[in-house]
């Protein structure tokens, strides 16, 4: 796949607790932000166990607020159902590889391989006893994880263009943004919120990979408790003010005598993080350690850190400290050609590596792996199948303009043929007085007429139906998420109060706590903001009676006031 950089593209990273996403266009000299979002997923969606049409509503919401106006996107993808493999395998055809790749690492994958999405990226090729091998990285995916990230992205309405694993989405920035000598061996080390995941990378592999049960959230949860103030008073910190804390003050400085708005010493605070910090640094040097003498390197070159984890203040300078390594920390801000005016400097800091991994997705647009199944993917035959309904219409078209361009000719012919006939006609009026009775029988044809228009006027006209139905259902089919039902759709005639066209909607939203209640407010916030309809109303809403159905919810009813019909 050649990467296009003329053009705009959008990285999308759905992670387990925030989503980001990043427009970009790349150029020769590097690339430059266009367009970007970043949001937490709030925990009553991570709840729901069939999230994907949340998601997708929550994605559509961030596209309009960030006006990225694009639909094709690059996904990422990681977790324990990703394996990521290098192998050496017989040269042989493309279409052959995936089945090899699979039978190569059947002792590795717990599930299913029959349903897994398999695809190689061929870095090499190398000959051993005269017979010539292939360098392959091979990925391969639980199906039904790829199946659920694209259904998130398509029901947000985008259309997915790739899917590729988070390393490569970071080895494509780095590329991009700064490429190395061959024989380098860089560590990027991924800081999520729950995990911090390490990848090593050298000459075009990905030799090396291993997950650290350690990240931001174990920060935000170690400044959570009361504290002893010099006062002899004690502050409560809890969740959410642990985390505003972490992001205020990072990791103080060991001279910072400053205190928190409760009074908490910031050296308490650094205290409390020191610990997790240490046992972060510890990890990272035993999986370098581990690295090196596994594949007999004699160091690691580069440690690139990335991820929501890397914006804490205090860290980059903690981690040189205790890492005898060349750190260098992404941030899609810094690194731009051209820098957003927009953002400030401190939010620079601490939102840019948290887009690495979508920045990356958008640079490298899955150009080594992409493990999109055919079944997603664009083709000629899809095409055609789906432009045939309006292919028919144009041939139906075409069609009836022919047959009408034949009846305006007709018409014509005739009318200048009756044109001809009322002139010999008045001819002979005046040449012959004896056509007094053909004259007569003319008055009383034009009586005739007249009578038959007037009895044509008491006739009830036809006029256009105000509404149109084809919109409305189709509008409402495209608004309601996945946990609401519509049981009923009445057409209510006029609103006696302001003698508008109007309809009721009848339904129920399933689930339970604020999640019934935001669906509803997200469905009646969609409803107004659509420009079918020019108002909504809601009559009334309240709790599903118990065992009316086997999940909990609400019952709604509301008016919609559609936009008149001006194209009837």
């Amino acid at each position: 796949m050649s990467i296009n950089k003329s053009e705009k593209s959008i990285g999308l990273d759905i992670g387990f607790h925030d989503i980001k996403v990043v427009e970009l266009i790349r150029s020769d000299k590097g690339f430059q932000i266009t367009k970007f979002a970043i949001q937490e997923i709030p925990s009553s969606i991570l709840q729901q166990k069939d999230r994907a049409g949340a998601l997708g509503g929550m994605i559509k919401k961030m596209f309009a607020d960030a006006k990225i106006k694009g639909s094709e996107v690059y996904l990422s993808i990681t977790g324990h159902n990703v394996i990521i493999r290098n192998a050496s395998l017989p040269k042989m055809p493309p279409e052959e590889l995936v089945d090899a790749a699979k039978w190569n690492a059947k002792e590795e994958v717990l599930f299913d391989l029959d349903k897994a999405v398999v695809d190689n990226y061929v870095m090499g090729e190398t000959e051993s006893d005269g017979a010539k091998l292939l360098d392959l990285l091979s990925v391969i995916v639980r199906g039904d994880v790829v199946d659920f990230i694209v259904s998130i992205a398509k029901s947000a309405g985008l259309r997915p263009k790739g899917v590729t694993v988070v390393p490569l989405a970071l080895w494509d920035y780095d590329e991009a943004v700064s490429p190395q000598k061959p024989g380098t061996v860089t560590s990027y080390t991924d800081m999520g919120a729950e995990r911090t995941r390490i990848y090593f990378v050298c000459d075009g592999r990905i030799l090396f990979s291993r997950e650290i049960p350690n990240g931001g959230k174990n920060l935000t949860a170690c400044l959570v408790g009361e504290y002893e103030l010099e006062d002899g008073k004690t502050a409560i910190i809890d969740d959410l003010r642990a985390e505003q804390i972490k992001k205020t003050f990072g990791y103080p400085a060991k001279d910072n005598n400053g205190k928190t708005e409760e009074g908490v010493p910031l050296k308490l605070i650094r205290e409390r993080m020191e610990p997790i910090l240490i046992k972060q640094a510890t990890e990272m040097d035993r999986s370098i350690e581990y690295f090196k003498n596994q594949y007999r390197k004699d160091s690691v070159h580069r440690l690139i850190l990335s991820g929501g984890g890397v914006g804490l203040r205090g860290l980059y300078q903690f981690l040189k400290e205790n890492l005898d390594l060349e750190i260098d920390r992404c941030n899609v801000f810094f690194q731009a050609e051209v820098q957003d005016d927009s953002v400030s400097k401190e939010n620079m800091k601490l939102y840019g590596p948290s887009l690495t991994v979508a920045a990356g997705l958008a640079l490298g647009q899955c150009d080594k792996i992409n493990i999109l199944p055919e079944k997603y993917r664009p083709s000629l035959k899809k095409t055609l199948i789906r432009l045939a309904p309006i292919a028919a219409m144009l041939i139906l078209f075409a069609g009836l303009y022919s047959y009408s361009s034949s009846l305006r000719s007709e018409v014509s012919t005739k009318t200048t043929l009756l044109g001809d006939q009322k002139l010999a006609l008045a001819q002979l009026q005046i040449q012959a007085p004896q056509l007094e009775q053909p004259m007569q029988q003319l008055k009383s044809l034009k009586k005739t007429k007249k009578a038959l228009r007037k009895e044509k006027k008491q006739l009830p006209e036809s006029s256009p139906f105000p509404i149109n139905f084809d919109l409305v259902f189709s509008e409402l089919s495209l608004l309601i998420s996945g946990n609401t039902s519509l049981s009923q759709i009445i057409y209510t005639a006029q609103d006696s109060d302001t003698n508008r066209e109007r309809i009721k909607v009848k339904g129920e939203i399933f689930g339970g706590g604020l999640t019934v209640q935001s669906s509803l407010r997200m469905l009646l916030q969609d409803l107004k903001n659509s420009p079918v309809f020019s108002d909504i109303k809601l009559i009334k809403s309240g709790p599903l009676t118990e065992g009316q159905y086997n999940s909990p919810g609400i019952k709604f009813e509301l008016y919609v006031f559609p936009a008149l019909n001006n194209s009837a």
